[in-house]
C-alpha cells in the first residue's frame, strides 16, 4: 500500500487541474460574454451595411481570435484579427487563422 500511495497522490493532483476551456477566451458564448465583441456588433448593426458583415472565431498560434468579415461587393475592407482582449494582432493574415467558424451573422445577412 505504501508503494501505491505516491502514485495515487500524483493521479489525484493531476486530475484536479482545470481542463482547458473548449470555448473561446474561456467563455461559453463569446458574442454575448465578451463586451468588445458585443460593442462591435452593436456598432456594426447601426450602419446600413449590416447585412454584409459577420463575425468569425478561429485559432492563431494556438490562441482564440476573432475577426469581422464581410461579403460587401462595393466596400474596401481590411479585416483586423483581434485577441480575447480586443487587441489587434499585427502582421497576421486571415489565411493564418485556422479552425474558422462563423459565430455571429445578422438575421438579414446576404453572405453565405
Amino acid at each position: 500500500m505504501s508503494r501505491i500511495l505516491p502514485f495515487l497522490i500524483l493521479a489525484f493532483l493531476f486530475s484536479c487541474q482545470d481542463p482547458e476551456s473548449p470555448a473561446g477566451c474561456a467563455v461559453a458564448n463569446p458574442v454575448e460574454d465578451l463586451p468588445l465583441l458585443k460593442e462591435q456588433i452593436n456598432s456594426t448593426a447601426s450602419t446600413n451595411l449590416i447585412a454584409y458583415f459577420y463575425l468569425v472565431q478561429g485559432t492563431y498560434k494556438g490562441a482564440t481570435v476573432f475577426t469581422f468579415l464581410n461579403c460587401c461587393p462595393f466596400c474596401r475592407f481590411v479585416p483586423q484579427i483581434l485577441d480575447c482582449e480586443g487587441n489587434v494582432i499585427t502582421n497576421a493574415l486571415i489565411t493564418d487563422v485556422t479552425n474558422q467558424k462563423v459565430i455571429w451573422r445578422p438575421a438579414e445577412s446576404v453572405c453565405n
